[in-house]
């Protein structure tokens, strides 16, 4: 989980800036950073202090199979993280893609929502990170991002307990009509996933308390529970969440505590 969030409070520049960059500091589906035309496009965030980076999240993006991400950490202008040039998107894999059926090149995650690329990295010092974004046959004629997310992720020695539950709510509702017609109104989706962290000890107990209670219920936290697993799997159970219901933990033994979590996309 990145549950501190620095780009919201980073001084940020863009190429260009058909809808401003600073959208990718709020929160809300409609808040979307979009360049003028399908020209490389750099991303510039300034942090107020330098400050420790192990993760950056590109959120809800439209590139294609072909759109690439560069992300680089700078210390006083000097690059001390570069990610080199990566491919944003993940093809549908030889024994997986279907011959006449799936288009040559197709995205294996085309039908998820909120496509993102994320790099985890060893906790870096840093004032600024670069993201440098191509994709010139990009068919929208421009590019866009949703969300930037980048600070420092925290994770627990053991992963989340057997039993996630994973909802995709459907906000379509159905009506019938006075001749007993059955018609669906409205659209959408959003995620709710609940898991347990069973086995925390004092020290990644604390951690987790001072971050979650810092940031409350109001702030976006991005949760990635399968990290670099690639593919349907991390991509379903990974995105900007916030913490429903109230924080606690148990202590159930011997220098082990337990505390169940519940995340809705925002």
């Amino acid at each position: 989980m990145i549950i501190n969030n620095f780009h919201d409070t980073a001084t940020l520049t863009a190429t260009s800036e058909a809808l401003p960059v600073s959208y990718t500091q709020q929160s809300g589906r409609s808040k979307i950073w979009r360049s003028v035309d399908t020209a490389p496009q750099v991303i510039i965030g300034t942090l107020p202090s330098p400050n420790f980076l192990s993760a950056l999240v590109v959120y809800n993006h439209n590139l294609t199979t072909v759109g690439t991400i560069r992300i680089e950490y700078l210390l006083q202008g000097e690059v001390v993280y570069d990610s080199g040039v990566i491919v944003a998107s993940t093809l549908i894999p030889l024994g997986i893609w279907r011959v006449g059926v799936d288009p040559w090149g197709a995205q294996d995650l085309t039908e998820f929502p909120n496509t993102h690329y994320v790099v985890w990295t060893e906790p870096t010092l840093a004032t600024d990170y670069r993201i440098t974004i191509s994709d010139s046959n990009n068919p929208a004629g421009y590019v866009e991002v949703s969300r930037i997310i980048a600070g420092l992720f925290y994770t627990p020695k053991m992963n989340a307990s057997y039993g996630v539950k994973l909802e995709w709510q459907d906000f379509a509702e159905h009506k019938r009509t006075e001749g007993n017609s059955l018609r669906t109104i409205g659209n959408g989706t959003s995620r709710v996933m609940s898991f347990d962290l069973a086995y925390l000890e004092r020290e990644g107990l604390g951690e987790l308390s001072r971050e979650l209670l810092k940031t409350g219920k109001r702030q976006d936290i991005y949760i990635n529970l399968y990290p670099e697993k690639g593919g349907a799997l991390e991509a379903e159970h990974a995105f900007v969440a916030r913490r429903e219901g109230s924080y606690g933990h148990e202590h159930n033994y011997f220098n082990n505590w337990q505390t169940q979590l519940a995340m809705t996309e925002v």
